[in-house]
C-alpha cells in the first residue's frame, strides 16, 4: 500500500509539473512595436552661414583686362521640401536667400575718348544679396544621413563704383546698381541629429556670366560706358533646417 501511494503521488507532481511547462511553452511573448524607419520626405524651413569667395574679371574698350577676387561671410535663410523614393534616393527643390558682405577695392584707369585723357580711378564691387532656386537629388546611405547635388537658377545684387578726379575738375563716382540673374551648382551632407532637426554642410558655385555695365554720376553728369564684368561667387555654408 505504502509503495502504491508514494507511485501515485510522484505521478500527481509530474502531471502537475508537465502541466505547468506546457503553460510556460504555450504563454505569448511580449512584443515591442515595430521601429518606423525614418524617411526624408516633408519640408523644412532654416537657416545658414559661411564663408564666401567672389572672382571677377573686367575689360575695358581697349581689351585691357584685370582680375580681382574679395572674401567675406554670407548668411541667411532657406525652405524646402523633399520626397524619398526607391528607396534611398530623395528629391527634393529649395529656395533660400543671404545677405553677403563681399566688396573689393583696386586701382583702375579711366579714359576721356573726347580727349584721350586718362585719369587713375578707384574701382569697386559688391555683392550684398545672394539667392537661389534649385531642385537637388541626394542618397541616403544610412538612416538620417544625407548626401546631395543640387543646381538651378540663382540671383545677386552687385554695385560698381568707379571713382576718379576729372583733370581740373571735381571728383566724381560713377555707380551701377543691378540684380543679375546666373546659375549654380552645388553639393553637400545632411546629418539628422535630433527628431525634426538636421544640420548640413554645402558648397555652392554660383555664376553670373558677362554683362557691359554703364556707371551714371548723375550730380556732376558724368557717364563711363563700355566696362565689362564677369562675377563669380563660390560658398561653404552650415546650415540647420527644422523638418515637419
Amino acid at each position: 500500500m505504502r509503495s502504491f501511494l508514494s507511485v501515485a503521488v510522484l505521478a500527481a507532481i509530474s502531471a502537475t509539473s508537465s502541466a505547468f511547462a506546457a503553460d510556460l511553452a504555450v504563454k505569448a511573448p511580449r512584443l515591442h512595436p515595430p521601429v518606423e524607419a525614418f524617411s526624408w520626405t516633408g519640408c523644412y524651413v532654416g537657416g545658414h552661414l559661411g564663408a564666401a569667395v567672389s572672382q571677377d574679371r573686367t575689360t575695358n574698350v581697349f581689351g585691357q583686362a584685370n582680375s580681382f577676387s574679395s572674401t567675406g561671410f554670407v548668411g541667411g535663410g532657406q525652405v524646402g521640401c523633399d520626397y524619398q523614393f526607391a528607396p534611398n534616393w530623395v528629391i527634393g527643390a529649395e529656395g533660400r536667400a543671404a545677405w553677403s558682405s563681399l566688396k573689393s577695392t583696386q586701382a583702375a584707369s579711366v579714359t576721356n575718348f573726347a580727349t584721350g585723357v586718362t585719369v587713375p580711378a578707384q574701382f569697386s564691387l559688391s555683392n550684398d544679396f545672394l539667392a537661389s532656386a534649385t531642385a537637388r537629388l541626394g542618397y541616403s546611405f544610412a538612416p538620417g544621413w544625407l548626401i546631395y547635388g543640387r543646381g538651378g537658377a540663382a540671383w545677386t545684387r552687385e554695385k560698381v563704383v568707379d571713382a576718379f578726379t576729372i583733370p581740373g575738375g571735381p571728383a566724381v563716382a560713377p555707380t551701377a546698381t543691378s540684380t543679375r540673374t546666373g546659375w549654380t551648382v552645388g553639393a553637400g551632407a545632411e546629418w539628422l541629429f535630433a527628431p525634426h532637426w538636421s544640420v548640413n554642410l554645402e558648397y555652392n558655385y554660383y555664376d553670373f556670366g558677362r554683362h557691359t555695365m554703364t556707371l551714371v554720376d548723375v550730380a556732376r553728369d558724368v557717364t563711363v560706358s563700355g566696362m565689362n564684368l564677369r562675377d563669380q561667387i563660390h560658398t561653404v555654408t552650415v546650415g540647420v533646417n527644422y523638418r515637419f
